[in-house]
């Protein structure tokens, strides 16, 4: 079952001469439990892509659609619950709120949201990437790849739909990034969610079930 169809997918930026094509008639499915990273040069259209499947942008023409909703038929407001309740988001740059503690920041899409939280499924997270001794602490307190664990707890805690993951082991060593790298395909495998991952690193990339690699704003390789 795909969990992530996308179809004729573009988007320009400029106009004339000046005109830029970020994503230049983009197919692409994932399937559900799949763990796919996406690679390419820098400017290639990797992160819009991968912003288009949050629905952090909008698109000049085409279709996403991400479990069964179509993000270009939601308004503003709609696109907002979408990202809550569906998509959990990692970041090379952690987006940790530096005022709460690691616990508060990983319950903290479950406040947004009004959501009642799981406390078991929750734990398991915690213990799994071993934070458990970290939960009454700040991020500023913490290493980057407890940063980064704390990052990816939080975006699993709503139980989204797809983990949509950009250089998540850019600001980390080569020993963290691959930490970092494989606890993320084991909660993949744990819990069964749809991972698309963007790296410029390939030996990150071979661990993924498949690679999509990109040039120009469109996928060279499938």
């Amino acid at each position: 079952m795909d969990i992530i169809t996308i179809c004729n997918l573009k988007k320009y930026y400029g106009s004339g001469e000046r005109i830029v094509r970020a994503l230049d008639g983009v197919n692409l499915t994932v399937a559900q439990g799949e763990f796919i990273a996406i690679v390419g040069a820098s400017g290639c259209g990797k992160t819009t892509l991968l912003n288009m499947m949050g629905g952090l942008d909008r698109p000049a023409s085409g279709e996403v659609i991400v479990d069964g909703v179509n993000l270009a038929s939601l308004k503003e407001a709609q696109l907002a619950v979408f990202r809550r309740k569906k998509a959990g988001f990692i970041f090379q740059n952690y987006n940790l709120v530096p005022t709460l503690t690691v616990e508060e920041n990983i319950y903290f899409p479950l406040d947004l949201d009004c959501s009642t939280p799981d406390r078991k499924y929750l734990r398991e997270i915690i213990e799994l990437l071993g934070l458990q001794d970290k939960l009454d602490v700040f991020p500023e307190q913490l290493s980057g790849g407890q940063k980064q664990r704390a990052a990816i707890a939080r975006a699993l805690a709503a139980k989204p739909s797809v983990i949509l993951a950009d250089e998540p082991t850019g600001n980390l060593d080569s020993k963290n990034g691959q930490n970092v790298a494989g606890l993320l395909k084991m909660t993949t495998e744990i819990w069964h969610r749809t991972l698309v991952m963007v790296t410029h690193n390939p030996e990150l990339a071979q661990m993924a079930d498949r690679v999509i690699r990109m040039q120009d704003g469109r996928i060279t390789e499938n």
